[in-house]
C-alpha cells in the first residue's frame, strides 16, 4: 500500500501530549480494533481502567498495543520511561498494576518484571483506526526492518508495529524509546538517518521530531527551535 500525500503539512513540534507514562500491552498481533479501548482482551481491559482513573491519575497516561508476542499466560506489559517489561500480567493483576506503577510510580512487586535493553522503535500501522497510518506505516515497518538487519543491529534495536498513538495526521508516526521522541510525517527514505542521528548518535532529528514524552508543548517547541538545522536532503 503506498503511502497518502501530506496535502497540509502542519508544525511537528510541540504535537505530543505530556503523558508521563506509556504502557504498551504485547497482543502478539497487529489488527486491532479502531479503538483499543473496546477490545475484548486485557490491551482493551487495561485501557478502560486507566481512563476509570479519571483525575486521580496524576498525569496524563498512554495506553497502546503492539504486535510484539506475549511469554506464558497472561499478557507482557512494555512500561516507558520506567523501562520496564511486565510478564504475564492477567485482569487481576491489573489494579496491583494500576496503583503501584501508575498511580505510585514504583514497581508492582507482585508481578514478576524485568529491565528493558536497548533500543524501542514503534511504528503507527493501524489501518483500521485510520486510512493513512495503515498506509504509511508498512513501508516504515519494512525499512526499518531491513536497515536493522543490514547494520547488524538485531538485539539492540527492537522494532515494532503500534496501535493508535495519536496525530494520525502526522503519520508515518514513528516512536522511540527509552528517549521518548515521538517523530511525524516519516517516510521510508527518512529512516537511516533517523538510525544514524537519533538512534545511533542519541540525538533528534529536528525536522521530524512532534516532540518527547513527557515534556510541555511548549518546551518541546524550544528545544527543536534549539537543534534545528537545515532541512533533510
Amino acid at each position: 500500500m503506498n503511502a497518502l500525500p501530506v496535502s497540509t503539512p502542519e508544525p511537528l513540534a510541540g504535537t505530543v501530549k505530556p503523558y508521563q507514562r506509556h504502557l504498551i500491552v504485547c497482543t502478539g498481533q497487529a489488527d486491532w480494533p479502531a479503538h483499543l479501548e473496546t477490545a475484548s482482551d486485557l490491551a482493551g481491559e487495561l485501557a478502560r481502567a486507566i481512563a476509570a482513573q479519571g483525575e486521580a491519575l496524576p498525569s496524563p497516561v498512554k495506553v497502546t498495543a503492539c504486535d510484539a508476542a506475549s511469554t506464558g499466560p497472561g499478557c507482557d506489559i512494555l512500561v516507558f520511561p520506567d523501562n520496564l517489561r511486565y510478564r504475564g500480567v492477567t485482569t487481576a493483576d491489573l489494579p496491583a498494576l494500576i496503583a503501584s506503577q501508575v498511580l505510585a510510580g514504583r514497581p508492582a512487586s507482585g508481578i514478576r518484571h524485568e529491565p528493558l535493553d536497548g533500543v524501542h522503535v514503534f511504528i503507527c500501522t493501524h489501518g483500521a483506526r485510520d486510512q493513512r497510518c495503515g498506509a504509511c506505516g508498512p513501508p516504515l515497518y519494512e525499512r526499518f526492518a531491513a536497515e536493522i538487519a543490514a547494520r547488524g543491529l538485531e538485539g539492540r534495536v527492537h522494532l515494532y508495529r503500534s496501535s493508535h498513538v495519536g496525530g494520525h495526521r502526522y503519520a508515518g508516526n514513528v516512536l522511540i524509546y527509552p528517549a521518548g521522541d515521538w517523530y511525524g510525517y516519516v517516510t521510508p527514505a527518512a529512516v537511516p538517518v533517523l538510525i544514524e542521528r537519533a538512534i545511533l548518535g542519541g540525538g533528534i532529528v529536528p525536522e521530524l521530531w512532534r516532540g518527547r514524552m513527557g515534556m510541555a508543548p511548549e518546551a518541546q517547541i524550544a528545544l527543536q527551535q534549539a537543534h534545528l538545522v537545515a532541512p533533510l536532503s
